[in-house]
């Protein structure tokens, strides 16, 4: 995958005194053409080398929303949750690849633990809107991919339309994991709670 380029997204205030979230990153994919339209991933910056976020939710007062101007490009064998994505499938159908979903740290169905929580994604598996008021994606934040690796990033999602992307999300997590001698996560630090953080994408 090549990455073309790179857009630095503010985050809107308030912010929990104890946050410890650094921005969001959007990264132009380079599609080839393969499927109309443009593909962006979105990313958390974390502070920290393992720092965890286990949820992106929508909450009364605190929505949460990801939305397009044209349709978002959704493969029939894809799905709303990368963790439904099969490897296999993509491996045998290039535009699978730029299917549009969200997750947390993986992009596809391989040791992916990802589930979605009272948040329906019927709208947003035929090019809609993603929303909600009381919902979630999510993993248990012993699961590794909650941990931001050592570029400090979290794949949050990836989208492709030929239209401006805009969302709003709220995120969950925790300060850098301490680990036992099995490499089992023990406690974490300080609550990461970053709330109506916004990002755009093609504009």
């Amino acid at each position: 995958m090549k990455h073309a380029s790179f857009f630095l997204v503010t985050l809107l205030m308030p912010l929990t005194v104890w946050t410890q979230f650094d921005r969001i990153d959007v990264e132009d994919v380079d599609n080839g053409g393969t499927v109309n339209g443009k593909t962006y991933r979105v990313y958390a910056v974390m502070l920290n080398e393992g720092d965890v976020i286990d949820a992106v939710f929508g909450e009364e007062g605190k929505p949460m929303t990801i939305s397009s101007t044209a349709s978002f490009y959704q493969h029939p064998k894809g799905s709303g949750l990368a963790s439904e994505v099969q490897r296999f499938d993509i491996q045998n159908d290039a535009s699978l690849a730029y299917d549009s979903w969200v997750t947390i740290g993986l992009e596809d169905n391989y040791m992916n633990s990802l589930t979605g929580f009272l948040i329906d994604l019927s709208e947003f598996e035929t090019g809609k809107t993603l929303t909600t008021n009381n919902g979630a994606w999510f993993v248990t934040p012993d699961k590794r991919q909650a941990l931001a690796p050592a570029d400090k990033r979290i794949l949050l999602g990836q989208f492709t339309s030929q239209g401006v992307i805009t969302g709003v999300i709220n995120i969950h997590g925790r300060t850098k994991a301490i680990f036992d001698d099995e490499g089992n996560v023990e406690s974490g630090g300080q609550l990461i709670q970053a709330e109506n953080v916004r990002f755009t994408c093609g504009q």
